[in-house]
């Protein structure tokens, strides 16, 4: 799991807008691409963290997820923001006392990727370096796919590796992943 934190000058919000900027789940890889650059090249900062397989199989996902949001918050404190906008996806109630703790202005909403630039800016720093890093582990591991488990690709990917060894999970693999009780047991780990 990729997070992302971009930090912006409001004077520059109409030309991201204009340049295309919106929430990364609506624009093809190569626009995503050429976003990147123009998001990397005006804003102030962007801040990237990662959560990994083994991690996530060890956490609560919505626990972890804030853990590294509030860290992308903190590594933000040098440059000053005011405004700290997230997408909401559950019960962000520490994050925003987190912000709210450091003296900041909380804008916590669903949507937040198509609503507010700063956040659709985030999603595209997000998703390229999530597609990145799915690259370069293809290299390594083969054509696994987008890696998600509604993926055939990935499904298929599984049960093929899983067939040669049935004990030893490439990690990067989530053990936790439900769907793999049906195609390779003996790799799935219960959170417990």
């Amino acid at each position: 799991m990729v997070i992302a934190g971009v930090i912006i000058d409001e004077k520059i919000e109409g030309m991201l807008k204009e340049v295309g900027v919106k929430d990364s789940k609506i624009l093809s890889r190569e626009k995503r691409e050429k976003l990147f650059e123009i998001i990397s090249e005006f804003a102030e900062a962007y801040i990237v963290n990662k959560a990994y397989p083994n991690e996530i199989d060890s956490s609560n996902l919505n626990e972890l997820t804030y853990s590294k949001v509030i860290q992308i918050i903190y590594a933000s404190l040098p440059l000053h923001p005011k405004i700290v906008t997230i997408d909401k996806v559950g019960n962000e109630d520490i994050v925003i006392m987190k912000i709210r703790e450091l003296g900041l202005k909380d804008n916590v909403v669903f949507n937040a990727d198509v609503k507010y630039i700063e956040a659709s800016a985030a999603s595209i720093i997000a998703k390229v370096t999530r597609d990145r890093i799915i690259d370069s582990l293809k290299k390594i591991y083969g054509d696994f796919g987008s890696g998600y488990p509604s993926d055939p690709k990935t499904r298929k990917w599984i049960i093929e590796i899983y067939e040669k060894d049935k004990n030893n999970p490439p990690p990067i693999i989530r053990r936790t992943w439900k769907t793999l009780l049906k195609i390779a047991p003996n790799y799935y780990i219960s959170k417990g």
